[in-house]
């Protein structure tokens, strides 16, 4: 019998938990899984074409924040126009809300699944006392606790009932697209007149947590103490053209290359000899899953969650170090046998399939 699923993403654009959203529906069997998906906005991602084109359906409505009693409404009525199996929620706190109308409506399987972890932003009472009441409800009324890391799961969840009812799936990917390639490598530096750079490179979208405007303010001093340094910012999204203001406003117009999104990611991580990650917090970000497996030494904010510390090239750095600090090791990292990572990578388990056939396990459970 065919299961009718919901993944419920909040956008489709590209990024790290979208990936793994859009990967669940573009690989599931058609033949077994008719994939939905509830988008917040009307706004058209980046996944969306392909997810339609390979037989998913796509819906959109407002987000849950502009009015609860509509939002529950409009759950109410989808859930009982298509005949919905399952849901599986990336949303976070908002969860709650599909889990407890979709508890109410019979629905065997709920799935929370979660992403990230507590921000560094102020959070006011009425927010703490939002998510607060969320967590309690996800616990009650979700069938499945997911989380990308161990760290992910005990934010959402809380430690205790994590390590008693969670369940981590890492955040998979095609690995072998992400295996280091010397003749990608070569390419790349040709096409871009680079071949003699020391190529220090990013991946992300372009928004305030991902804080690639520190990158930016460590790349003057970089060039003066290491004059051949180029910068590549992988990514896009709404901070791009203040990323661009900066690059102006600190003369890097020759330093600094913004390709944006790229399908191939691991040709320009090829290329590259440092990755540097400052966000100011994440989940289980797939950009540094991409990196290691690219053999690529990998220099971190430690606002980054250790599950991410999976080979021996993480060097994590507190973001109150100084600027100096963060650019002696930039500088002084060094790629050793970059082929040798990919199997690693494979054998931990963050190959795509072994991702999906744990959560498609999750869609075959009676409840």
């Amino acid at each position: 019998m065919m299961k009718r699923v919901l993944i419920i993403i909040g956008k489709l654009y590209i990024g790290g938990a979208e990936r793994v959203g859009r990967d669940i529906g573009y690989y599931a069997d058609k033949s077994k899984y008719e994939i939905h998906y509830l988008v917040f906005e009307e706004t058209i991602g980046e996944y969306e074409d392909e997810l339609r084109q390979c037989g998913c359906i796509i819906h959109h409505t407002d987000p849950p924040a502009k009015s609860y009693i509509r939002y529950i409404s409009f759950l109410r009525n989808l859930f009982k126009r298509e005949r919905i199996d399952v849901i599986h929620s990336h949303t976070m706190f908002n969860s709650a809300w599909a889990l407890i109308v979709g508890k109410y409506m019979g629905i065997p399987v709920r799935i929370s699944h979660s992403h990230s972890i507590k921000g560094s932003e102020h959070r006011g009472i009425v927010k703490n006392i939002y998510e607060k009441t969320m967590r309690m409800l996800i616990r009650r009324y979700a069938t499945d606790y997911v989380a990308c890391g161990k760290s992910a799961g005990e934010w959402l969840y809380g430690k205790k009932f994590f390590e008693k009812n969670g369940t981590v799936i890492y955040n998979g990917i095609d690995l072998k697209r992400y295996y280091y390639d010397e003749k990608a490598r070569d390419e790349i530096r040709v096409r871009y007149k680079m071949k003699n750079k020391f190529i220090i490179g990013h991946a992300g979208h372009f928004a305030y947590v991902k804080n690639q405007s520190f990158l930016l303010e460590l790349m003057p001093e970089i060039l003066r103490k290491t004059p051949n340094a180029f910068l590549i910012l992988l990514g896009d999204g709404a901070d791009r053209q203040m990323l661009k203001e900066k690059i102006i406003q600190l003369n890097l117009q020759e330093n600094v290359l913004m390709p944006g999104n790229v399908e191939n990611v691991g040709d320009y991580m090829s290329a590259m000899d440092v990755f540097v990650f400052p966000s100011l917090y994440e989940g289980m970000p797939l950009a540094l899953v991409e990196a290691q497996t690219n053999g690529l030494p990998c220099v971190i904010s430690q606002k980054i969650p250790k599950d991410i510390c999976l080979t021996d090239l993480i060097s994590p750095i507190s973001l109150n170090s100084s600027k100096e600090k963060w650019i002696s090791i930039i500088i002084s990292m060094k790629r050793d046998f970059p082929e040798n990572y990919g199997k690693k990578m494979c054998d931990m388990g963050f190959d795509i399939l072994n991702m999906l056939e744990k959560i498609y396990k999750l869609y075959e459970r009676e409840n």
